[in-house]
């Protein structure tokens, strides 16, 4: 684009001073002739240099992206905290699934803050949607207890470390990557009127999860659901 705007610049110039040629001298004439023809070379030598910078920045640029490819993308680095066992078995569970850890490690933690977040407001719904059968069974049960005692869990997420996989495995068609969480939450009880009855407002602890993620691979449902919480 720059190389077109500079020779539309070179003829509108060629073209205007050639427009008043006829009504000047032959004197003039001849010296504004000599001024053209100078500034014509400088004008296309410029535009011949700009020819040839473009020609030659394709180069710089595969020659940068050859140096980005080199650098390590994260998945390189997820897949090198691994063991080798570890390590074969999740790049074949991400081949089978289409997706790269990364792609995974950022549903797991969105799954694990909707989790926690719908344990706290007692939203089975939303774990029905989220958990494996046999776990949704006991999160039911803890929350259908604290409604018969009347109490209330108030839970604030405040940070989500960097999650970490630990382990995967192929079990027939039966992926599964477990998964480490470490988070800051702040947990405590009240009674219905507010009043609290365990924990504290202003006690931020920091808890280790470990979670297990399993999906059926030959299922066209694209979800993963928490199959075991520690």
């Amino acid at each position: 684009m720059d190389i077109i705007f500079f020779a539309a610049l070179a003829f509108y110039i060629f073209f205007k001073l050639s427009k008043h040629l006829g009504r000047i001298d032959d004197e003039e004439k001849k010296q504004i002739e000599i001024k053209i023809a100078k500034q014509k070379a400088a004008m296309f030598a410029a535009v011949q240099q700009a020819v040839q910078q473009n020609v030659a920045a394709p180069e710089k640029v595969v020659g940068a992206a050859s140096t980005a490819e080199k650098k390590k993308t994260v998945d390189d680095e997820i897949l090198e905290t691994l063991d080798a066992a570890t390590r074969e078995n999740l790049t074949g569970i991400l081949q089978r699934t289409n997706m790269t850890a990364e792609f995974f490690l950022q549903g797991a933690k969105s799954a694990f803050e909707m989790v926690i977040k719908a344990f706290s407001a007692g939203d089975l719904e939303m774990l029905k949607n989220l958990l494996s059968e046999k776990i949704f069974s006991g999160f039911e049960t803890a929350i259908n207890q604290r409604k018969e005692q009347e109490k209330i869990l108030i839970t604030n997420l405040i940070a989500i470390e960097k999650p970490e996989i630990i382990s995967a495995m192929m079990l027939e068609n039966f992926a599964s990557i477990t998964v480490k969480f470490v988070s800051k939450q702040i947990n405590y009880i009240t009674s219905k009127e507010g009043q609290i009855i365990e924990g504290r407002k202003d006690e931020i602890s920091e808890i280790v999860d470990i979670w297990t993620f399993k999906k059926d691979v030959i299922s066209a449902n694209p979800n993963w659901l928490v199959s075991s919480t520690n």
